[in-house]
């Protein structure tokens, strides 16, 4: 390559929308890169510490209560399926009142459709988790308010 060829291909790749050309030509290879047209930013790391407190405008909301009762978690990773089929409705609703031993959802884990069943009996007080959702091993399903007996 000589180098009137390399300043034609310079202009061209400035011109060019291009930011990177590699050339092989026998033995002869070039690889050209565009330089960048704004400069990086400049970033203040030094810290600023205002003359006044600096109070928020807004309040931050507080963490949401966790509902009491007993947890029913998973058992495993997985999918999962808060209802028995695809156009099914959901095994319960919030407000349901759920037996112990009965199905309140389903994991999906190695193409293998494992049921979830409660562990007490009781009132469906919070569905934690989003129907086809991933889930994680220990992860609370649903929470329960058992039956006071």
């Amino acid at each position: 390559m000589d180098t009137e060829m390399i300043e034609v291909l310079i202009k061209q790749l400035e011109q060019s929308s291009l930011h990177e050309l590699e050339l092989t030509l026998g033995n002869d290879s070039l690889h050209l890169v565009k330089a960048s047209a704004a400069p990086a930013p400049i970033v203040n790391t030094q810290a600023t510490v205002p003359s006044q407190p600096v109070t928020p405008e807004t309040a931050v909301p507080a963490e949401p209560e966790a509902p009491t009762g007993t947890a029913i978690k998973a058992p495993l990773v997985g999918i999962v399926y808060l209802s028995p089929k695809p156009d099914a409705d959901p095994y319960f609703e919030i407000g349901a009142h759920v037996n112990k031993g009965d199905v309140v959802c389903i994991i999906e884990s190695m193409k293998m459709m494992n049921e979830i069943k409660s562990t007490v009996s009781g009132t469906l007080k919070a569905i934690n988790v989003d129907n086809e959702s991933l889930v994680e091993y220990d992860q609370a399903l649903v929470t329960i308010e058992e039956d006071r007996a």
